[in-house]
């Protein structure tokens, strides 16, 4: 006799082994918010710039009021643009630091250089 109750449901009514307890599940293709915004902020639009309509996304035209804005002084504009101007700097001082060796590597290099000098010469007089 096995007993049923609490976290222990009776062997009938449990799931049996290898099918789902929800066969049909979430449909394929169907989006969820992050998908749909993305959608959205895609869509292109047309504005005026400099005399000229140009087509761009919705979210480059939200990125560029923000631009706009914290050019203009709007000190929320800019708090929210300040984190990304940290990322891009240190980005960039990133690829700087590795177009650089560093003076240990260098007399690696150096020193790997001289030692393989000889070899080179032997193998191209064969």
């Amino acid at each position: 006799m096995s007993e049923s109750g609490y976290k222990n449901p009776p062997k009938h009514s449990q799931f049996q082994k290898g099918c789902s307890g929800n066969p049909t599940g979430r449909p394929k293709g169907s989006k969820n918010t992050l998908k749909l915004l993305d959608a959205v902020l895609e869509q292109k639009i047309k504005i005026q710039q400099e005399g000229k309509t140009i087509s761009i996304t919705k979210k480059q035209a939200m990125l560029m009021q923000l631009v706009n804005a914290a050019v203009k002084g709007e000190i929320k504009a800019i708090a929210a643009l300040f984190p990304y101007l940290m990322q891009l700097d240190m980005k960039e001082e990133q690829s700087l630091d590795t177009s650089k060796l560093s003076l240990s590597d260098e007399a690696i290099l150096k020193q790997f250089l001289e030692q393989n000098k000889g070899d080179n010469k032997d193998e191209k007089s064969n």
